[in-house]
């Protein structure tokens, strides 16, 4: 298919379309997580392009620069390391929200970087404080802080962002979210139609590029969706670290499954909840939007999290689900609940414990998958 080639091209040379827009004249803000709202960027006039790590990029060299991260997962060390080599050389600013803690922490330590080698090519910084409860309290706190970062962002394009433009914004981010619905049925239907690493390529994509030229992709790929062949296999979940790369579900795949939904902030958490345009005025819904978007594990109280997860396998009638967390991830807490929880639906789990960011013993993780379909199987 087309259309998908075209998606595949653009996930795998991740700052093409960025480059493209920056060599005729605009400018790109990068940002970490989905917890910072992309349609103020783009209302702004600015590519927003999402930072990932790349688990064959050596980060050796750059160790001396992550000592306050303590220790710090495979996926920031290396996100930190394209920085600080140039490998995101073409954005033109950087905005660092208040999320997992070692994401949190490479502000002061770019900022450092930046004061003290004025050699390197870094962007400006700024960073976007949140709190991390679903409180009253804390939306009207968080309110300001992106109220904050509109003003940073009319600051940096010289111009006032308009309704008209967030209002043109949100709408093209919403049918961005309401086409990777349509993808997430192809995955969810019995059988599915789409594999989990195809899916992912998808998704992901939509942090890569324009959501508008994203769309029509879509569009065209869906447009395609009756010759898609049906797979087979085990129908499985996957939650746990973020997954800004291939790796585990080729692995998963390999081994005679499909990836049917996940519960990731690359996956179908980046796109479950639109923006309410009911709510007026139209920061007020962006407000809303990113106060209560699906939960990540930073979120208090936890059953929320708990509930989500859970939600999503049974939804996606998933026969096993994978838990899969990185080294130093220190946001796996949620994880034993949910494996409970998930028990109680009569969805058995398996739990790959500090994993390394580049996977090492490849067949060994074959051998443990392989060995948990089998018993999903009987």
């Amino acid at each position: 298919m087309k259309a998908f080639e075209t998606i595949q091209h653009n996930y795998q040379q991740r700052d093409m379309a960025a480059r493209e827009w920056k060599n005729k004249g605009g400018k790109v803000v990068g940002y970490f997580c989905n917890n910072v709202p992309d349609e103020l960027i783009s209302a702004a006039g600015f590519f927003p392009f999402r930072i990932s790590g790349d688990p064959n990029i050596s980060t050796e060299e750059n160790n001396i620069h992550v000592i306050g991260l303590s220790p710090p997962e495979g996926f920031t060390l290396s996100m930190l390391s394209m920085l600080l080599t140039g490998k995101y050389d073409f954005l033109d600013f950087l905005v660092i929200p208040h999320a997992r803690d070692s994401i949190h922490n490479i502000y002061p330590e770019l900022l450092s970087t930046k004061l003290s080698n004025t050699i390197l090519r870094l962007p400006e910084l700024y960073f976007l404080d949140n709190l991390h409860t679903t409180f009253y309290l804390s939306q009207q706190y968080n309110r300001e802080r992106i109220l904050e970062f509109k003003t940073k962002l009319e600051e940096w394009s010289g111009q006032h962002i308009s309704d008209e433009s967030l209002s043109q914004a949100i709408a093209i981010g919403n049918k961005n979210k309401m086409l990777l619905k349509k993808v997430a049925g192809l995955r969810m239907s019995n059988p599915p139609r789409i594999s989990g690493v195809e899916a992912l390529q998808i998704i992901s994509t939509s942090m890569f590029m324009l959501k508008k030229e994203h769309n029509k992709l879509l569009q065209a790929y869906l447009g395609e969706a009756e010759d898609l062949p049906s797979r087979d296999g085990v129908r499985m979940f996957v939650s746990g670290s973020p997954l800004d790369n291939l790796q585990l579900y080729e692995i998963i795949e390999s081994c005679g499954a499909t990836v049917v939904a996940e519960d990731n902030c690359w996956g179908n958490r980046s796109f479950d909840v639109p923006v309410n345009t009911a709510i007026s005025p139209l920061f007020e819904a962006i407000v809303d939007r990113y106060h209560n978007k699906p939960s990540c594990s930073r979120i208090h109280p936890m059953s929320g999290r708990v509930d989500y997860c859970v939600n999503c396998a049974v939804g996606a009638k998933a026969q096993g689900a994978v838990f899969y967390s990185v080294e130093y991830d220190s946001q796996a807490w949620d994880i034993p609940d949910e494996i409970k929880t998930l028990e109680t639906k009569g969805i058995p789990s398996l739990y790959l414990k500090k994993q390394p960011y580049l996977v090492a013993e490849i067949e060994t993780l074959k051998a443990n998958i392989k060995e948990f379909i089998t018993a999903v199987q009987r």
